[in-house]
């Protein structure tokens, strides 16, 4: 049984790359676009794919803690240091993608999780303003290298 815990756990980490590789694509593309209309598709398609990721992501956690207590893996430290590597990444890009991506939703007047849009929309220079305040690069180099210690950590098991 655990080999299959253990399976689900790695399908549940595929999936949610997969999805959350949406909004990645959006994050690094966004900066380059300056048509709204593009702009507004590119927002909606990663919107699309967020309920998918959070969904991977409870099942690649589930089936982690699962494998971890089946393998009596939290009496190791290594475990405990991914999760809690893993949270703080999680904290960390939904603080980010509140600060800087919902703010241009909200600028190109789409409703976001609730929460209405600007009506009318802000101006176009407005809307570029925000969108030249993200950085997708910093984004997704601290995400490689928090994901490499955690993978790192679940191969080597140092401690």
């Amino acid at each position: 049984m655990y080999r299959w815990i253990v399976l689900l756990h790695i399908l549940g980490a595929v999936a949610f790359f997969m999805a959350h590789g949406v909004s990645a694509a959006m994050a690094l593309r966004l900066r380059r676009e300056t048509n709204l209309e593009r702009l507004c598709t590119l927002l909606g398609l990663s919107e699309v794919a967020v309920p998918v990721m959070y969904f991977s992501l409870l099942v690649l956690l589930l089936a982690g803690i699962g494998a971890g207590i089946m393998g009596n893996w939290f009496v190791q430290g290594w475990i405990w240091a991914a999760l809690v590597l893993l949270i703080v990444l999680g904290l960390w890009m939904g603080y980010y993608a509140q600060k800087h991506y919902s703010p241009i939703r909200q600028a190109l007047g789409i409703t976001y999780r609730g929460r209405p849009g600007a009506n009318p929309p802000a101006s176009e220079s407005e809307v570029a303003a925000l969108v030249q305040a993200t950085n997708p690069g910093m984004l997704t180099g601290v995400s490689f290298v928090v994901i490499a210690i955690i993978l790192w950590l679940m191969i080597f098991k140092p401690f």
